[in-house]
């Protein structure tokens, strides 16, 4: 399996029928809010291991039907954080975010960002402390407007309270492309000049299993010369 290669419609298909069983916790993400979630991961601040962020997917509880199935769908999600990751860096301009549609009242199909949106928070919320910068400068945090006001509390309260914002739906997923490549470049230079974390659990061996939890050996996934994720 090609780590570089996008998911495909029935890859996708087959995450997103997992994400909506009865064997994942009642907070799992969906596929579009997962699409946010790793983008979050692929443009801001620091580089997470998949280890801190790969639980948070399925959700509290997630029953794993057998080994194989788990390792399929982690394999999966691996794939996609690792494709944004490459496509945001060679290709921003064309980012497009993995939006789910529905029929509003006049039975016109409108984008549904919120999940995506959610999806993108809780990435953030991963390192708060990090992206706090963006969200103080009174310049660049408007790159996150969008994002916000669809993914959190407070701008759920603000749409709630201005109902026209949600008029501009349209408006505002072409938005959330154009703001994704204006965060990657934001984030850039800190994330090349951070060539290495600190390690604060013990090393693993290169036979061991990957801590990220892929199911692979440690020197043939994170500890390859040309990790996976």
């Amino acid at each position: 399996m090609d780590p570089d290669l996008p998911l495909d419609e029935d890859e996708l298909d087959e995450l997103d029928a997992f994400l909506r069983s009865d064997a994942v916790g009642e907070d799992a993400m969906d596929v579009s809010m997962l699409d946010g979630f790793l983008t979050a991961l692929a443009v801001g601040p620091t580089n997470l291991p998949p280890a801190l962020w790969l639980p948070m997917i399925w959700g509290k509880g997630v029953s794993w039907p057998s080994e194989k199935i788990a390792e399929r769908l982690r394999a999966l999600v691996l794939r996609h954080a690792n494709y944004l990751l490459l496509y945001l860096r060679e290709e921003p301009e064309a980012f497009e975010p993995l939006l789910l549609e529905r029929d509003d009242e006049n039975q016109k199909v409108v984008p549904v960002i919120d999940g995506w949106c959610i999806g993108f928070v809780r990435g953030m919320a991963l390192d708060e402390a990090s992206w706090k910068p963006l969200l103080e400068d009174d310049e660049n945090g408007v790159l996150l407007d969008i994002i916000l006001l669809h993914g959190t509390e407070h701008g759920m309260q603000r749409r709630e309270n201005d109902p026209t914002l949600d008029d501009e739906i349209d408006i505002h997923a072409e938005a959330l492309a154009g703001c994704v490549p204006g965060l990657m470049a934001y984030w850039l230079p800190q994330r090349k000049r951070a060539s290495t974390l600190r390690r604060e659990a013990p090393k693993v061996g290169r036979n061991d299993d990957c801590p990220c939890g892929s199911g692979r050996k440690f020197k043939k996934c994170c500890g390859a010369e040309r990790p996976l994720h």
